[in-house]
């Protein structure tokens, strides 16, 4: 089946990812700034050492705010089993970066969907998905400024897909910069959620690219 179809179909596993998400120096080789995260299911990657940790009870409330946007959105109970495996806020406060990262059983759609869909089809994503995530925004106070394209990408040599927008921030004048990766493996679907404040991006960007690319599974 065509992944547009399976996506626009069942909106479920997508939901929780793209809400949570709402809500320079130099270093040497023995004195980085980044520590490697071991994760289950034999996901690992790199993150700032000083950066906060959320507790799997904090987990929890992120996890119960993303429910309920996505009911009060209308949309349809998640049928896979999610699990969120990492929450991490960039130090110090108000956070100006976020990592988050989940997994969701069984996966939604296979390597074999995202190659083969077209750009016409990622264009309709995008179309239909607009309207969908300001929906699940609005209960939290916030609303997309721009959605670009989805495009298909490559994390640690798996074909992912990546959904990227700007969002307001209720807390603040600087809009937001998401960007949600979706890597389907073997029975799972691995969820990264990478943002940022777009005031800093000369400090954010750089970080959350190296955390990208040092993502292993």
């Amino acid at each position: 089946m065509k992944l547009v179809q399976i996506l626009l179909s069942s909106r479920n596993s997508l939901f929780p990812m793209l809400v949570i998400a709402l809500m320079i120096g130099s270093a040497s080789a023995k004195d980085t700034a980044f520590r490697r995260v071991q994760l289950p299911y034999g996901i690992s990657l790199e993150i700032p050492s000083h950066w906060e940790i959320f507790s799997q009870d904090e987990k929890q409330n992120f996890a119960a705010a993303a429910e309920s946007m996505g009911r009060n959105a209308g949309g349809a109970e998640d049928s896979g089993k999610k699990e969120r495996l990492l929450a991490v806020s960039a130090r110090p406060f108000p956070s100006g970066a976020k990592i988050r990262v989940s997994v969701t059983t069984p996966p939604e759609y296979t390597q074999a969907d995202l190659a083969a869909t077209t750009a016409a089809e990622l264009s309709q994503l995008r179309s239909e998905y607009i309207a969908m995530f300001n929906k699940m925004l609005a209960s939290g106070g916030a609303r997309v400024l721009e959605m670009q394209t989805p495009q298909i990408e490559r994390i640690n040599n798996k074909l992912a897909l990546a959904m990227a927008y700007t969002r307001t921030d209720p807390d603040g004048p600087s809009p937001w910069q998401v960007t949600q990766y979706g890597v389907p493996v073997p029975k799972r679907l691995i969820q990264i959620t990478l943002s940022y404040r777009q005031s800093d991006a000369i400090i954010w960007k750089p970080i959350l690219e190296n955390v990208k690319r040092s993502i292993r599974f």
